[in-house]
């Protein structure tokens, strides 16, 4: 792409796609100014290069005289699916103004500026994403539904994981066996990087594309592709994953199996709190619930409980600051479902 490609100018300021190759550092400095947390170079290329098919959608708003980036808008790209159809998804990520060009957020303002950039790229690119969505707070989600770059999709609730109840006495236990009306067997098991777990992990996507079928919602839901790629990138690649005092990995993947063999998978991160930030299992609460009990109790704090996204019946429900959003949102897509979001859905956990 030419650097100024789509480029735009007004009241001082250019509006134009990000270039990998000069932005990145300018990028970063903003973020620590505006986030006061680091973003590295490398994270950045990780967060939104690194990734299964990824490209790059951001855009930046620089002051014309001094070429000094104040705005960003960026796009995590993403191959998804919906109806067993192909489809680019983007998040989008690090929404962000310098504070000195936070003055006004009306139809003119550098906010909705930037937001118009990235609509013309958007549809300028036969590769972009077709669907956009992102997770802000309640006071960003509200103000990009108010000048109407964003949809609301819904609040996103966490739930804590009960503790498992109380097994029943011999006889009840084989009466639940035979009747089939006990809770579903499971186990889990930590599992690393390789290419046999490679080759489970892509099985299990198929098979789980394959159950969505017979749940209609479901299936029209726009999702993510995660497969053994999605998770070697995510979890098992994140900047982070062996950073961690002591050498314990930030991310655990596990892999949940039953009597016929492996069924889904789960993703915890246990700090600073105990989280369950993705997970790929048979459609139904039944095997939620047994995959979160069959996971081993937090380390740390005595009656620490792990928390998750996945409804589950009789668990505490906490609504969160974060707030699913659509994105420059189009009408044909008014009618599909609201996709199922967990934690890692996010770049916050």
């Amino acid at each position: 792409m030419a650097p100024h490609a789509g480029t735009s100018d007004a009241d001082g300021l250019r509006y134009r796609p990000l270039d990998p190759a000069r932005d990145v550092s300018a990028v970063c400095a903003l973020f620590e100014t505006v986030f006061q947390q680091p973003l590295t170079p490398a994270a950045w290329h990780w967060k939104y290069l690194g990734g299964p098919q990824a490209g790059s959608f951001s855009v930046v708003a620089e002051e014309v005289a001094t070429a000094s980036l104040i705005g960003h808008i960026g796009v995590q790209a993403l191959p998804g699916t919906r109806e067993n159809r192909p489809i680019r998804l983007g998040q989008t990520c690090d929404v962000m103004l310098h504070p000195r060009a936070r003055a006004g957020f009306g139809p003119q303002s550098t906010y909705v500026r930037m937001n118009d950039a990235l609509r013309a790229l958007v549809q300028a690119r036969q590769d972009a994403p077709q669907y956009l969505y992102g997770f802000p707070g309640q006071r960003p989600a509200r103000l990009g539904e108010r000048v109407g770059v964003y949809a609301p999709l819904q609040v996103c609730t966490q739930y804590t994981v009960p503790p498992p109840p109380p097994r029943p006495g011999l006889l009840p236990a084989i009466w639940h066996r035979l009747s089939g009306m006990g809770p579903l067997r499971v186990r889990l098991s930590a599992i690393q990087p390789t290419a046999a777990a490679d080759a489970v992990l892509d099985a299990l996507w198929q098979r789980h594309l394959q159950a969505l079928g017979a749940h209609p919602q479901l299936h029209a839901a726009p999702r993510l592709v995660k497969d053994a790629a999605y998770l070697r990138w995510r979890y098992w690649g994140h900047p982070q994953q062996h950073a961690a005092a002591g050498g314990s990995p930030l991310y655990t993947v596990w892999l949940l199996e039953d009597a016929r063999g492996p069924a889904g998978w789960l993703v915890t991160r246990a700090q600073p709190d105990p989280v369950v930030v993705d997970s790929c299992l048979p459609p139904g609460a039944a095997w939620s619930e047994a995959a979160l009990q069959a996971l081993p109790a937090p380390a740390g704090a005595p009656g620490a409980r792990w928390t998750c996204w996945l409804p589950l019946p009789g668990a505490q429900a906490r609504a969160t600051p974060i707030h699913a959003v659509r994105v420059l949102p189009r009408p044909e897509h008014d009618g599909w479902p609201i996709p199922v979001f967990q934690p890692g859905d996010t770049d916050v956990f």
